[in-house]
């Protein structure tokens, strides 16, 4: 069985990891941990020391995604399931469904924020986009917030 868990560093893709952690799979399960480093529409940015071209930044964030990767495997080491990391570039949902397809994921797990409304409509729902378009079966992590 192949699992492939989506995670941005958030609380609700912590629940995704944390839940996939938290369970009994079968021995020859493979769990695969990803992330997707979203750019931005343009090539240069603003910070407060002018305008900075996003590629500068690049490894930067590239060592961040792999320290919430690694701390991800920490979650999932117990498992006793093999585990590898990913990391794609481009649209989250989009990202998701194809590493779905190529790596022939059986099961993905994913996190929600769970927004509502206009918040909904304005940001998208990468875990909706994923479900609905995912070739294999989808779970979606909700964090009920206080």
């Amino acid at each position: 069985m192949k699992v492939l868990v989506a995670t941005d560093g958030s609380i609700y893709a912590d629940a995704a990891v944390k839940a996939v952690a938290s369970r009994l799979w079968p021995a020859d399960t493979e769990i695969r941990l990803m992330m997707v480093l979203e750019r931005p529409a343009v090539s240069y940015i603003t910070s407060g020391e002018g305008w900075m071209q996003f590629d500068n930044i690049t490894k930067d964030v590239r060592t961040a995604i792999k320290a919430i990767l690694d701390d991800s495997v920490k979650l999932v080491q117990a498992t006793g399931c093999q585990i590898s990391e990913k990391i794609r570039e481009g649209d989250a949902a989009d990202e998701i469904i194809s590493e779905i397809e190529d790596w022939g994921a059986d099961l993905v797990v994913v996190g929600t924020h769970g927004r509502r409304g206009l918040s909904r409509f304005l940001l998208g729902s990468v875990a909706q986009r994923v479900a609905t378009h995912s070739p294999c079966s989808v779970e979606i992590v909700k964090v009920h917030e206080k």
